[in-house]
């Protein structure tokens, strides 16, 4: 290669490398606003404190798929798996869960008038931003606030995906299905920031009052059933014996559903390989989690009818939090983090049963084949 090209070509890896970094630099700058906004509601709700753990679940999805990102931007097969041979997919064929539709065809480029979508999105998401940012530092942080940062982010975040990823480093333009399965490989890290922000204002306001009447509700009815002799007033379950049994905002569940929608997703997002499977797993999370609740509440209450009201706020061993004969922590809160534990345990062990799949592929036919050859 003449030495002008390779300095022609050496300028315009680095010219696109400046780019991407670029864009790299206003996603971690607007990360930072929202961190410092989400971190202020992860410090004064109890139920939310696994919003710590977002930052880390983010940070290990981008790592595991770095690989698959740093592709887009080298070059290969249209962004789609390297060999074509669909080992990442779920079933077979060339295309894995991070790739475009097949009738979207390799080599089509973005059309302008998506090109023009992006770029109206980015800036429309940089002044929600801004505003949210602003009325962060005059006001401090509150639901509306939050709610444009983590909007205003998740905009920034696509923008700067869509847009740095209209080349690669080799300057040559990259196809409509590279840069659309970046922006797939990229949707847990950008979008899981709604739930551990906007989310939480949303419980508190309009989810917490009806799990707290629901879960009540389902205890009574439950117990009932099977012969104990209980009523309901508004949020406090009524023992037999007169005694009275609150199901207070600890009791909602709504630790539980974000601890485990904030697991389920992240759980998806690495070992799920289908789309349909990811929602799937999602939603079963949550249904365990609203399951697991209940039973928690329940085995309270039954703890409640045999030991007394206030034995739930004492040891196993009927030891009051003062007495120096104390030990582990009350029941109520054993039972709530033993509940918690087993609610992720099942989720963990539903993640190869949901995986399994009842027809193996062509390839993997093939394989087993020649294994046993």
């Amino acid at each position: 290669m003449p030495v002008d090209a390779t300095i022609a070509t050496g300028g315009k890896l680095r010219n696109r490398m400046r780019v991407a970094a670029g864009f790299c630099v206003v996603v971690a700058i607007s990360c930072v606003v929202l961190l410092f906004d989400q971190v202020q509601c992860w410090n004064t709700k109890d139920d939310y404190l696994f919003g710590y753990l977002v930052p880390l679940f983010v940070a290990f999805v981008v790592v595991e798929r770095r690989h698959k990102i740093a592709r887009i931007f080298t070059g290969g097969n249209s962004g789609d798996d390297a060999d074509g041979n669909g080992d990442d997919d779920d079933g077979g064929g060339d295309n894995d869960e991070f790739s475009l539709p097949k009738f979207i065809k390799p080599g089509v480029l973005a059309p302008t008038w998506l090109e023009a979508l992006f770029g109206a999105g980015t800036i429309f998401a940089l002044l929600i931003f801004s505003t949210g940012a602003l009325g962060s530092a005059i006001y401090g942080i509150d639901a509306f606030t939050t709610y444009q940062n983590t909007a205003g982010f998740i905009g920034i975040c696509l923008g700067a995906a869509w847009f740095a990823s209209a080349e690669n480093f080799s300057g040559e333009a990259n196809d409509l299905r590279c840069r659309g399965r970046l922006l797939l490989l990229l949707v847990f890290p950008i979008f899981v920031w709604l739930v551990s922000g906007p989310f939480t204002f949303l419980v508190d306001r309009q989810i917490k009052s009806l799990l707290l009447k629901n879960v009540t509700s389902t205890v009574v009815h439950l117990l009932g059933a099977v012969g104990f002799d209980l009523t309901q007033e508004a949020n406090t379950i009524v023992l037999a014996n007169g005694e009275r049994v609150g199901v207070e905002d600890a009791c909602s569940g709504v630790r539980s559903l974000t601890a485990c929608l904030f697991t389920g997703s992240f759980l998806a997002a690495i070992f799920m390989r289908s789309v349909k499977k990811k929602v799937l797993f999602v939603a079963i999370s949550i249904v365990c989690a609203l399951l697991l609740n209940v039973m928690r509440t329940s085995s309270l209450t039954l703890w409640a009818i045999f030991n007394g009201a206030n034995a739930i706020e004492l040891d196993f061993w009927g030891h009051g939090p003062d007495s120096p004969e104390f030990s582990l922590g009350t029941v109520h809160d054993i039972v709530g983090w033993g509940a918690m534990i087993v609610t992720v345990a099942i989720m963990v062990v539903l993640v190869p049963i949901i995986n399994f799949k009842f027809r193996k592929s062509a390839e993997e036919m093939d394989v087993l084949f020649v294994d046993e050859e």
